[in-house]
């Protein structure tokens, strides 16, 4: 995925867009597979547990609310 955001980056992103960002989507959290994935991006990664239906409005709110007390 690494090498797809790079070619993005550098040969299709326009200079007002903002940085283009990858999902890996899994079926198990094997944590060899997340280090391995992960390991020497020099960006940002954020890993979490995967849902089978999105949330409810309510937990999104309560979620954006908690995270945005953290930054």
């Amino acid at each position: 995925m690494n090498a797809y955001l790079n070619y993005y980056r550098n040969e299709v992103k326009q200079e007002d867009d903002n940085p283009p960002v990858g999902i890996l989507l899994c079926t198990d959290k094997g944590e060899n597979m997340v280090k391995y994935a992960t390991t020497g991006l020099e960006h940002s990664v954020f890993v979490h547990k995967y849902q089978f239906a999105l949330p409810s409005k309510e937990e999104l709110e309560k979620y954006i609310n908690t995270e945005s007390r953290i930054l």
